[in-house]
């Protein structure tokens, strides 16, 4: 039996308990948004637990093993762990948000700005200088403590080794911006937001799966007696997403072994959800990204993928959002005016992300998204209201425009580039460096 996100509103208890049977008995380790920053403050625990991560040495006859490191966390409790102690409870994620991490993060140090070391030195403030200060924050200490004094500086930084950087804050000291996760019935650690920023930390070089993170206690259910009660739960209260990178039902036991982006190299890592990407993107344009349920963008893009089955929205692969379409093909800008009316390219990554803004921004408060999800529980922001009540929508076409901005002023000194330009280049070119289809 597959048990979806979507049908456990609709359980009837007979139905629960053959569902809770077929659940698979012998699973162990394998947010708003999944990036949402805007859970409570919580109060901070030392970090880590000290007692011995080890398993158990002498479980009982057929019980797995379990992890005894964090039985005693408690909800709000702030625990400092590796990204390879967190084990994902959705089994896709938008690899074009990762590309534009991974992109936007490695600035290339050879690059000169014309022989102007000040440029150079801004440059890398903007892209190598984002990874700490993204760091810091997503790790409760809020930014980098300073930006880089000169090119050595920038140079020796890694965030595998914390004496060459520091946060204005220790880590985890604002609880409310950690990520969260759930003590599941084996003892292991279950994320329930931040699979996005996590996979972006274990992908980037001088990060990976030893990499330490802190991240906030949601709730602790390691007294559950089995995986299925276990899962049940996390269903029951929204706390998995149970769809793989096409949106199809799975069960848990199709969940990740990992964080990370799939790869030939390594078993276990994440699936592509194109329709992740492209919610992520309507970002600040369709909706808002602040105290949102978890998985709150996957609701989006069921909701824009029901839209496209019903003929209401074009979809996804008739617009050139990769090869063996060219980087400049992908990145052609698209508009909206003051009322509305589309311009600029109508195929290209950005005019797919106007046209989905346009159907999220059309929707009332109150229609149903997901389930029992209305859009102003998700963010929505009311494109369509905001024209007709004369509220002006700079902002967010401003935000659309920015999406494809090349990193180079008219005046060629450097200054932040567009998320869509940086995932792309990325995608089709790989680590920023002179020579490359980058550009320079």
């Amino acid at each position: 039996m597959t048990l979806d996100f979507a049908s456990r509103l609709t359980l009837k208890p007979l139905a629960r308990l053959l569902a809770v049977a077929l659940l698979p008995l012998a699973l162990a380790a394998c947010n708003g948004s999944d990036d949402n920053d805007d859970a409570p403050a919580s109060p901070i625990v030392s970090a880590p637990p000290a007692v011995d991560p080890t398993p158990d040495p002498t479980p009982a006859p057929d019980v797995p093993a379990r992890n005894t490191a964090y039985l005693n966390a408690k909800a709000g409790d702030v625990i400092q762990v590796t990204i390879d102690a967190l084990h994902p409870t959705q089994a896709a994620i938008g690899y074009d948000q990762i590309y534009y991490k991974l992109g936007r993060w490695q600035g290339d140090f050879n690059r000169l700005w014309a022989g102007d070391a000040a440029r150079q030195l801004d440059y890398l403030d903007r892209t190598v200088g984002k990874k700490f200060d993204d760091y810091c924050e997503d790790m409760g200490g809020v930014e980098r403590a300073e930006k880089f004094a000169d090119l050595a500086v920038a140079r020796a930084a890694r965030l595998d080794q914390p004496a060459t950087f520091a946060c204005k804050d220790a880590p985890g000291t604002h609880a409310e911006n950690l990520k969260t996760v759930v003590v599941g019935w084996d003892g292991n650690l279950y994320l329930t937001d931040g699979h996005h920023t996590f996979s972006s930390l274990r992908e980037i070089f001088d990060g990976g799966p030893k990499l330490p993170v802190w991240v906030k206690v949601d709730a602790n259910y390691s007294s559950l007696p089995t995986a299925a009660a276990f899962w049940q739960r996390m269903v029951d209260e929204r706390r998995a997403w149970l769809r793989d990178g096409q949106n199809q039902a799975i069960t848990v036991d199709q969940l990740p072994s990992r964080l990370g982006l799939a790869s030939a190299d390594e078993a276990g890592g994440m699936q592509e959800d194109r329709y992740r990407s492209l919610v992520y993107f309507t970002r600040d344009i369709a909706y808002q990204n602040g105290n949102l349920p978890e998985f709150a963008e996957f609701l989006w893009g069921d909701w824009l993928r029901r839209q496209v089955a019903a003929g209401q929205l074009p979809a996804l692969d008739q617009y050139k959002t990769a090869a063996p379409a060219t980087p400049a093909q992908i990145l052609a800008a698209s508009t909206l005016s003051s009322t509305l009316v589309p311009g600029g390219a109508n195929d290209s990554y950005a005019a797919a992300v106007r046209d989905a803004s346009l159907k999220m921004g059309a929707l009332a408060d109150t229609d149903i998204v997901f389930d029992d999800r209305q859009a102003q529980t998700l963010g929505r922001i009311p494109l369509a209201a905001n024209v007709a009540a004369g509220v002006s929508i700079k902002s967010q076409r401003d935000t659309l425009e920015e999406l494809p901005r090349v990193d180079v002023k008219a005046d060629g000194s450097p200054r932040n580039a567009g998320k869509l330009w940086f995932a792309v280049n990325y995608r089709n070119c790989g680590k920023p460096a002179a020579g490359t289809c980058w550009g320079w």
